[in-house]
């Protein structure tokens, strides 16, 4: 475990103090962990979003796509009985 000294503004440790956030976590020091992971994945998401909003532009990506929705056309279809 890596040990680091933080420092946080009194007006975020008084709303956390008031929401009682605090109290949920066993430490501050679990606290900021959980913070520190949300926001890993919420950044993991956004870049994800992004890459998928680069591949929607990309012609040989999309030509991809097609390709493969065209090798799968058959395979995809219900059969109803």
């Amino acid at each position: 475990m890596v040990r680091k000294t933080i420092a946080i503004k009194d007006e975020l440790f008084h709303t956390l103090e008031l929401q009682q956030i605090i109290n949920q976590y066993q430490s501050f020091s679990d606290l900021v962990s959980n913070a520190l992971q949300l926001l890993i994945k919420q950044q993991k998401k956004e870049r994800y979003k992004q890459a998928m909003i680069e591949a929607s532009m990309d012609k040989l990506y999309l030509d991809d796509i097609k390709k493969a929705e065209d090798d799968f056309k058959y395979s995809d279809v219900e059969v109803l009985k």
